[in-house]
């Protein structure tokens, strides 16, 4: 990932405690029940925007949370309120800040989060918390567009609340997002006027972004493309690691391929040996010159170093041709492009002696762009180029599952085992590398070195640190390849986790306007929500805050199922919005903006109290356990890691549930899945236990990542059929992702 390099602003912090969130009292130099203290310095930093931080109100906008793995000791709300010495007892901390402007789309507002793991051992610890951009970044790369034979070049890029335009006059600009709920992907359109007169436009949409990753639009020459040697939009994000590839008809320079070979790797067979070679060149417009160069002519047979075949006297051709190297031009005046075939033939090549040779291709089209490219031959034993003796491929290549918070998965072929090839990894900016032996990889079960040629390898590095960048390389002897990085996954902490923060808001029911509770903070769920609304219509409260047991803070969330006009109304709380109440029955949607990483558990302390199953709504019987009337009810936390949010309809009519097997509706949108069913109590009496959950990617992990989490807990776990206990409790506190 690039290096964070500009400081914009430094956030001194002042001397004011927040009141509410102290598990330890300050005294000089530690209270009695704390070890140590922490110092706490607040970094704004950026490479994505050229605003200085005078133009930014971020001290009154700066919230911190630190939390420990039992949840959040300390929460304080603008600069003003954070004191210069923290007091903490001895262990491990988390420490997260947000500041600035939350917006749909700007060019200057932006939205900045940082956190930083931190240990107290005694005495002051200094931490500084780097606070990178929060929003989704997107930008044009100028230099991609002046290299192009393009006019009156226009992008606009935005999602459903709101889009920026980029023009001539801003195509420097950086334009920041902030993605709703229930929008993934960033939506462009380019237009301008091409080389040859004729207005184009393009639109395409980048998909899954990120918060925090900046999505560049690159307008460039592909080379490799094979139907007109066109152009192509790179978006990356900014550790340049490339999401996506569009491609959009802007003239571009010509393609060099082979024909049936790879035209960047040797061409090589013993003597007598070879077969007919053919490489393909294709340009906008036309071709005005077809250089072959070479130092190594006479040896090549060539009548000079530097030949163009398009513009050679009629003898030379001839010669040429006689002596198996020849030529053709088709032009495709429909599509505006030429393609050109250069034939090696197997005469030519099986008069060349034992050795190796080189020359230079280039192709000039009518615009002046040309491609160089370089043809190598080896003739015979010892002739054969081997460039690296082990290839490694990038962490991930071909499974996402590959690179994680604390492991990555690599993997790579052995090309040339003459010496035992050992694989060295290091965390960025270490200078001492740690190596790791391929002898003992199961694919490489043959112990003969000469056997292991062309078998690929897999290697997985454990206890990695999660959002680090590490460098790896491969080591033969005296050959080091050059070294490759990945950066694990950062770990990511669930808001409000202890439930320590409740608001309210007003809605509206067949009742009248009434007040609903929610887990969170301002005037409306942002991250957890509950059937609450639903049950305001009968007047009941069914997930309130409860201090009655809790692991740490000072709340937990209580989850309490009541009967509510004669049926069910289980108590519940999820991630996600509750959208509406349709007659009797709720309209839910599932699932909260996540960072994409992968959890191997899902963890939770709580604790379970039962009832007796009394209430079952006529006509549900299906779908509850054979006598279920009078059993112990059950409770039910389910997990999952989505592409998108998931909705739940509760009515007969239309009902829609979570979808946890093949065949439902929004099962391709689930990439991880786990659950917990409790039929009895769960924990000690007045107590909370912890309890793990674990995660089961499906198959589709590997390709695509998950972008929404999860969680859902409900007290009565058929409540959606109303049926079950009002007499059922579930005490909720500390959500954890756990990363093995």
């Amino acid at each position: 990932m690039k290096s964070i390099i500009k400081n914009l602003a430094f956030m001194a912090c002042t001397a004011v405690a927040a009141s509410g969130f102290q598990s330890c009292v300050y005294e000089e130099p530690f209270g009695a029940d704390c070890d140590g203290a922490l110092r706490m310095k607040m970094v704004i930093d950026s490479d994505l925007t050229r605003a200085e931080t005078d133009n930014i109100d971020l001290g009154s906008s700066t919230v911190l949370y630190i939390s420990n793995s039992k949840g959040l000791v300390r929460k304080y709300q603008g600069q003003q309120n954070i004191p210069d010495r923290i007091p903490l007892r001895a262990g491990t901390y988390l420490a997260e800040a947000w500041a600035g402007d939350s917006v749909p789309a700007s060019f200057d507002k932006k939205f900045y989060q940082g956190q930083s793991q931190f240990e107290i051992n005694g005495g002051d610890t200094d931490v500084t918390l780097h606070c990178g951009i929060a929003n989704v970044v997107a930008s044009i790369n100028k230099a991609s567009v002046d290299a192009v034979n393009v006019s009156d070049f226009k992008v606009v890029i935005g999602h459903s609340k709101g889009s920026l335009e980029f023009t001539a006059d801003n195509i420097d600009a950086k334009g920041y997002f902030m993605m709703p709920n229930a929008d993934k992907d960033l939506a462009y359109t380019i237009s301008g006027v091409s080389a040859d007169g004729k207005d184009f436009s393009v639109t395409g949409e980048i998909p899954g972004v990120k918060k925090g990753h900046e999505y560049i639009l690159n307008v460039s020459d592909n080379p490799t493309y094979d139907e007109i040697g066109g152009a192509f939009i790179l978006v990356t994000v900014d550790d340049r690691e490339i999401l996506i590839e569009s491609e959009v008809t802007i003239l571009g320079r010509p393609a060099v391929k082979g024909v049936g070979f790879d035209v960047e790797k040797q061409i090589f067979a013993e003597p007598g040996q070879f077969a007919d070679k053919s490489i393909q060149v294709k340009a906008f417009g036309g071709l005005k010159n077809l250089f072959i160069r070479s130092e190594q002519a006479e040896a090549l047979g060539l009548p000079s170093a530097d030949i163009d075949l398009l513009n050679i006297a009629d003898h030379i051709a001839v010669e040429l041709r006689n002596a198996g190297i020849d030529w053709e031009v088709i032009p495709n005046e429909a599509k505006n492009i030429v393609t050109a075939y250069v034939h090696l033939k197997a005469a030519w090549l099986n008069a060349l002696a034992k050795g190796v040779y080189e020359f230079t291709l280039t192709p000039y089209d009518t615009y002046g762009k040309f491609t160089p490219t370089k043809i190598r031959i080896g003739v015979g034993e010892g002739s054969q180029v081997i460039d690296d003796p082990v290839v490694l491929y990038p962490v991930a290549q071909d499974n996402l599952l590959n690179l994680r918070a604390r492991k990555a998965v690599i993997t790579g072929t052995i090309v040339d085992a003459t010496n035992p090839p050992v694989l060295e990894y290091r965390e960025a900016g270490s200078t001492t590398w740690t190596q790791v032996s391929l002898d003992n990889v199961a694919q490489l079960r043959r112990r003969n070195p000469q056997k292991t040629v062309g078998q690929g390898f897999k290697v997985t590095l454990s206890s990695l640190k999660p959002g680090t960048r590490y460098e790896y390389r491969a080591v033969a002897g005296s050959y080091a390849s050059e070294p490759m990085s990945f950066t694990t996954e950062s770990v990511f902490t669930i808001p409000n986790a202890g439930f320590e923060d409740w608001g309210t808001y007003s809605a509206k029911t067949s009742l009248g306007t009434k007040t609903v509770i929610f887990p969170g903070l301002g005037s409306e769920p942002t991250y957890w929500d509950s059937g609450n609304e639903g049950g305001a219509t009968a007047n009941k409260v069914l997930t309130d805050k409860s201090a009655d047991m809790f692991n740490s803070g000072s709340f937990s969330a209580r989850l309490a199922s009541t009967s509510a006009m004669g049926m069910l109304a289980a108590g519940n709380v999820f991630t996600g919005d509750y959208v509406k109440t349709d007659g009797i029955n709720g309209v839910l949607s599932l699932g909260r903006e996540y960072n994409g990483s992968h959890p191997d558990k899902v963890a939770v302390w709580a604790n379970y109290r039962p009832g007796t199953v009394g209430i079952i709504k006529s006509g549900n019987e299906e779908f509850l356990p054979d006598n279920f009337k009078g059993q112990l009810d059950h409770c039910q936390i389910y997990a999952a890691l989505t592409t998108a949010p998931i909705e739940i309809r509760t009515n007969p009519k239309n009902r829609k549930l979570f979808p946890v097997k093949s065949g439902d509706e929004d099962y391709d949108k689930v990439i991880a899945y786990g659950q917990i069913t409790w039929t009895d109590a769960f924990g000690p009496d007045g107590a909370l236990q912890r309890v793990e959950i674990p995660l089961e990617y499906r198959d589709r992990a590997a390709t695509d990542k998950p972008l929404y989490l999860v969680i859902v807990v409900s007290a009565s776990k058929y409540g959606d059929f109303f049926s079950g206990s009002d007499k059922s409790v579930v005490y909720l506190d500390d959500f954890e992702l756990v990363y093995e």
